[in-house]
């Protein structure tokens, strides 16, 4: 093989390269705004009138929840929601509300639950009644969440 002919390939080869290097550098880039950008989408009325219907009955106050995001299938309609993130150190803990229900025949049901988020790990944990923390099933962009409830309380 010439010099000619190798130095043709050996440029034709680095020019796959940086063009295979810069179309996945492109990708992830794309990618990772998407994912670094996460946030709530105002509350839908449906879930505002269940919410304040629901706090109505309660004795639990309907003022400062965050609506984060709902899901609705005829087995469950669940939606949840985030009020009063305080920061130690990397965790955020907020205080969480699940409006919920099974199946459209039965009745609401609404819970409140203390939680954290941990922004390092990008994982969300919840309180039992003992004091012990343990993990919140986590579901695909719950990291992205997690970046933004740690973005919602500030270090001090």
């Amino acid at each position: 093989m010439s010099i000619v002919s190798r130095l043709q390939t050996s440029v034709g080869l680095r020019t796959i390269v940086i063009t295979g290097s810069t179309a996945v550098a492109v990708s992830l880039a794309s990618a990772w705004p998407s994912y670094a950008s996460w946030a709530p989408k105002p509350e839908p009325k449906f879930w505002s009138e269940v919410r304040q219907q629901l706090s109505d009955q309660e004795t639990s106050s309907q003022a400062d929840w965050r609506f984060m995001e709902a899901m609705q299938s005829p087995k469950i309609d669940a939606a949840e929601y985030l009020r009063d993130p305080r920061r130690r150190d990397q965790t955020v803990s907020f205080k969480a509300l699940l409006l919920m229900r099974k199946g459209q025949s039965n009745p609401w049901g609404m819970r409140q639950l203390s939680m954290r988020a941990q922004c390092l790990e990008g994982v969300l944990e919840r309180q039992d009644q003992e004091g012990r923390w343990s993990p919140y099933p986590g579901r695909k962009g719950t990291a992205s969440k997690v970046n933004w409830i740690c973005a919602q309380a500030p270090s001090p």
